[in-house]
């Protein structure tokens, strides 16, 4: 009977622990024709130097913007400021919480407007996790990161030379602090 109690107390314990992993295509944000800074608290993440757009509906948008189905948002790290000043870019996802963390699992992505290089960070509450450098054309591509990063409470996302980064879609665990 002991063990019996014991089994379900650790299946317990890891359901509870255990997380879905979230998809985050941006098709419930408002469509919106200029770009617009994306939500803190969308997917219950928080988004810095991040923005959205509907680039069917934007005249600014580039090649790489329009690969995902019309109609639908996508995300975008950059701006006619990096690309002019050909200086690099940065866009941070967050955990939202001080308890909270995620897992970055993947990302669709491509370069806004011409192939372009970006380096994702992982961070743990400011400790430095692991980076990957990433080559991106015009043509949406998926991105794995490291399953080594592990529970990270921060992404940081910096293009190279004034590049764009789009991105049509996120990947992520939200797991406990």
């Amino acid at each position: 009977m002991k063990k019996a109690l014991v089994l379900l107390a650790c299946i317990l314990a890891l359901a509870i622990g255990a997380s879905a992993q979230e998809n985050l295509n941006f098709a419930d944000l408002p469509r919106v024709s200029t770009p617009a800074p994306m939500p803190n608290g969308y997917g219950q993440l928080n988004w810095t130097n991040i923005f959205y757009v509907d680039p069917s509906e934007w005249l600014g948008a580039g090649p790489g913007y329009k690969d995902g189905p019309v109609g639908q948002d996508v995300a975008f790290v950059g701006s006619k400021v990096c690309r002019l000043l050909q200086e690099y870019c940065f866009g941070t996802i967050s955990s939202s919480g001080a308890r909270t963390s995620f897992q970055a699992v993947s990302a669709t992505v491509a370069g806004g407007f011409g192939p372009t290089g970006i380096t994702v960070t992982a961070y743990n509450n400011g400790n430095y996790v692991g980076s990957s450098f990433y080559n991106l054309s015009t043509e949406m591509q998926i991105l794995n990161f490291p399953s080594s990063w592990g529970s990270i409470t921060q992404l940081v996302f910096q293009t190279s030379n004034g590049g764009d980064l789009v991105i049509y879609d996120v990947s992520a665990s939200l797991l406990g602090g």
